[in-house]
């Protein structure tokens, strides 16, 4: 682009069609300041600019987070008399999803007379990004209705959206939309469904999807590695890496924090340090802070704590992952002393860290050391940080129900927890004992044992039991931070006591629990 520049400034009378060559290669290189820059001389020199131009530089903007510069050129767009034409509309759709301002996004598409593939696209991919997935559904069912043909990228931003909420029955009608295109073996929707089913739990139909397909590259080789990690089936995922030799497909970055994940969920700690090994022996594969991170969750989950304090020490500039993730497992082992050290050193790099405050409040709850809890908490208060509340959702009718820890807002509360009662005195009878190291507040045993009952966790399986109608069906449930070691006990009861499978997604991982037992084996 410097020989372009060059170029372009020997020109003499520089038209619109010289700038916005320049601004397209700019913009097309990834050099969005640049692109900037060459628009505004553009403007100094009292050229105006066409839809072209305009199209380039609403993407620069949204490239660069830059909503103000994005809104002036949209009034100038107005102005030229621009606004109706397709490309500057699409453009700016782009630009103020891209800036997080997803309504204005919405405004500009309702003045399309007839959008077409590549606006409703360009819509949903912003809806999606900016959490906005029940909105881009509904959007992606008024483009078939119109008669819009969807691509590849489209279905695969559609299951983006499924998938992040878990709509099952979305995605399934998603997925016999890709079968009536002939999308199906399209190594880029196949990816997409293989991560939308095993974010969904149903990792036989992310097998079935992954074997269909007519070529392999990395990417859904990936997505079926971390649907096996998610799943907590650590051998599968295992084979599948090294079949990727047999299948003359490179791993990449991505491929080596699937397969180290897949370890660590399923605690192959041999398996992981194999892989981790032959990994760093090999010139072509360069190991990342997120692949150290992995070994580092691997070794300390499996109680390894000081091998991963040393692992970490081998990282050059170790980052605030590396040191939280060895602090998380300090939380989980109770190791004081050690997640005193790995607190400091986050604190070193990242003083105003949220996580790691809230990661050590927890620790010494768990511990009983409650003037320590009280004083980090009054740190946190001084600092303004705001705990995110465990959530618990569930979808029940096609509706998504979603529940918080003592929740009774839910218009059918009355029922739920009566339901509620009647499942924890059930579940006692054979074996259940509420565990109150998991409740991290300073009260009476009978309190701590109180607020067990109403976690989000509960509420949303008594929810789904007093409202399913087929008593046969799989109960589905997603939280939105890790499952609290006492739910976890609960769920594997209700589902003996019920005879109903439950799934459960968390931060972390699936739980399949059926008959009282889970895939995790318990651990997690």
């Amino acid at each position: 682009m410097r020989d372009a520049h060059l170029v372009s400034d020997r020109i003499v009378g520089k038209d619109v069609v010289s700038f916005t060559a320049l601004i397209v290669g700019y913009a097309q290189c990834g050099q969005d300041r640049e692109a900037l820059e060459v628009f505004t001389n553009m403007l100094k020199e009292g050229i105006k600019a066409n839809e072209y131009t305009f199209s380039s530089i609403l993407v620069t903007c949204g490239n660069l987070n830059l909503p103000i510069n994005g809104k002036l050129i949209h009034n100038i767009i107005v102005k030229s008399g621009f606004e109706s034409v397709i490309a500057s509309q699409t453009s700016l759709l782009t630009m103020y999803s891209r800036c997080g301002l997803i309504d204005d996004s919405l405004e500009v598409f309702d003045g399309f007379l007839s959008p077409n593939q590549v606006t409703w696209t360009s819509l949903i991919v912003g809806l999606v990004q900016n959490g906005r997935e029940e909105t881009a559904f509904s959007k992606f069912r008024q483009m078939i209705i119109q008669s819009a043909n969807p691509n590849s990228f489209t279905l695969s931003s559609v299951l983006r959206a499924c998938s992040s909420i878990a709509m099952l029955e979305q995605g399934k009608q998603t997925h016999s939309i890709i079968m009536k295109f002939g999308l199906n073996r399209d190594k880029f929707t196949g990816a997409a469904l293989i991560d939308f089913y095993g974010k969904c739990g149903i990792i036989q139909s992310a097998k079935l999807v992954f074997d269909r397909l007519s070529e392999f590259d990395a990417v859904p080789i990936n997505s079926m590695i971390y649907s096996y990690a998610q799943n907590g089936c650590g051998y599968e995922a295992i084979e599948l890496f090294h079949r990727m030799k047999d299948m003359v497909v490179e791993p990449n970055e991505v491929t080596i924090v699937s397969v180290l994940t897949a370890c660590s969920n399923s605690g192959l700690i041999r398996e992981g340090l194999q892989i981790f090994t032959s990994l760093k022996k090999k010139q072509n594969i360069e190991l990342t802070r997120d692949h150290y991170a992995c070994m580092v969750d691997l070794l300390a989950r499996g109680g390894r704590l000081k091998e991963a304090e040393i692992l970490i020490k081998q990282v050059k500039n170790p980052d605030v992952i590396l040191w939280r993730t060895l602090l998380n497992a300090c939380r989980i082992h109770g190791e004081i002393e050690m997640a005193k050290r790995a607190t400091n050193r986050v604190l070193e790099i990242a003083p105003n860290d949220e996580g790691t405050h809230i990661l050590l409040s927890n620790l010494y709850a768990s511990t009983g050391d409650w003037s320590s809890v009280i004083g980090i908490k009054s740190t946190m208060r001084e600092m303004k940080f705001k705990k995110n509340p465990a959530m618990s959702w569930i979808e029940v009718d096609r509706k998504i129900h979603t529940f918080m820890a003592g929740d009774d807002s839910n218009s059918r509360s009355k029922e739920t927890h009566q339901m509620l009662e009647r499942l924890i005195e059930t579940v006692k009878k054979i074996g259940y004992v509420p565990d109150t190291r998991f409740v991290l507040q300073n009260m009476e045993e009978k309190e701590k044992e109180k607020s067990l009952y109403y976690h989000s966790e509960k509420l949303a399986i008594a929810f789904a039991l007093c409202h399913t109608t087929d008593m046969a069906s799989c109960i589905r449930l997603f939280k939105n931070l890790r499952v609290c070691g006492d739910c976890h006990s609960w769920i594997k009861y209700v589902s003996k006591a019920v005879g109903r499978d439950i799934v459960a997604r968390d931060a972390k991982r699936f739980h399949h629990i059926r008959d009282g037992l889970c895939s995790c084996g318990d651990y997690w």
